[in-house]
């Protein structure tokens, strides 16, 4: 089967999408398909064609204007639109509005949408909630990840998902109680400030930044900024990760980390709370009743394993084997 995915950024960018989209196709192509990917060109040095694990990559440079960057890749999807008449599938990650004028030119084409997180902006602009009702219009189905947004987008999901993870192959790690990690953007649409109100708070707590972002540098102030490196050591290590991105959630949940945490908006609370693993999570109001809830569990550690063995149970479910098996109901539907 022939199949195109459509992301706003793929490898070498580090990011949950890009890592989904990495390892869906790895999976896929192992399995015997052909696997494109379309994908923006984040960086000057990339080639704008390469191969990846078997996995095509075509890159593009839109034009970094407001409107009209969104403009230029329409423009650039119709005159390439020979990448698609041939696909069997073609899906999209969160960027099905790339693919609208071809929409109108192959109407009968299969084309399907997975929406991942939220753009990060609250209020949630209406124009964003009007270009995903668009895309779930035209997409023959869509895969939602968590299910808070169809209480926030007022889009129905087809199949809902909470992304996939590796399970380590060594189960047993040896744990510092006043480690912390954060794994993630280091930038304030992501509650981060409150994170770092909440560490104002603790003493003897150190906290390993595995990620890059406007806030690096204040971060740097209550531990080391790692950059975008492999988060597995610092994981290993650490007892409680800080991260509330469903990625570095359910990593953590591998690596038999508590995951506590907290929000900046009624849509992230939601973003924490409406999944399966609420119960065993920690998610706290404020930066103070984050910091009094890490100093509680580091001392009451039997109820801290209590949530972390139940997490650490459910994730094995949520593996890339899993990932696809789902992506291939949806397209058969």
């Amino acid at each position: 089967m022939k199949i195109v995915f459509l992301t706003r950024y793929f490898w070498p960018h580090v990011g949950g999408v890009e890592k989904q989209v990495l390892e869906l196709s790895r999976r896929l192509v192992k399995q015997g398909d052909q696997v494109t990917v379309v994908t923006s060109r984040h960086e000057g040095g990339l080639a704008k064609s390469e191969t990846k694990d078997g996995i095509k990559i075509i890159r593009f440079t839109p034009l970094a204007i407001k409107y009209f960057g969104l403009l230029s890749i329409w423009w650039w999807m119709i005159k390439n639109r020979h990448l698609f008449k041939n696909a069997d599938i073609v899906h999209a990650h969160s960027v099905l509005i790339w693919y609208w004028p071809l929409k109108i030119l192959m109407p009968k084409k299969p084309v399907y949408v997975t929406f991942h997180g939220w753009e990060g902006i609250y209020p949630i602009p209406k124009k964003n909630i009007l270009i995903r009702k668009i895309d779930a219009l035209i997409a023959r189905k869509n895969i939602t990840i968590h299910d808070y947004a169809a209480k926030h987008y007022g889009v129905k999901a087809d199949k809902i998902m909470y992304t996939a993870v590796d399970v380590p192959t060594k189960k047993t790690f040896v744990k510092d109680y006043h480690r912390l990690v954060y794994v993630g953007r280091l930038d304030a649409d992501t509650g981060l400030p409150k994170i770092l109100k909440a560490l104002d708070y603790l003493k003897n707590f150190r906290v390993d930044w595995c990620g890059d972002g406007p806030l690096a540098g204040e971060c740097g102030q209550y531990g080391r900024v790692h950059g975008w490196v492999d988060p597995a050591p610092f994981y290993r290590q650490a007892f409680i990760c800080l991260s509330p991105g469903v990625t570095s959630i359910l990593e953590a949940f591998t690596y038999h980390c508590l995951v506590a945490t907290t929000y900046n908006n009624p849509v992230k609370k939601d973003y924490l709370l409406m999944t399966p693993f609420k119960n065993w999570i920690v998610v706290k109001s404020s930066a103070r009743y984050l910091a009094k809830a890490i100093k509680f569990y580091a001392k009451n550690r039997v109820l801290a394993q209590m949530k972390i063995k139940a997490a650490a149970q459910w994730v094995k479910t949520q593996n890339w084997e899993a990932a696809v098996k789902l992506y291939r109901e949806l397209w058969q539907q």
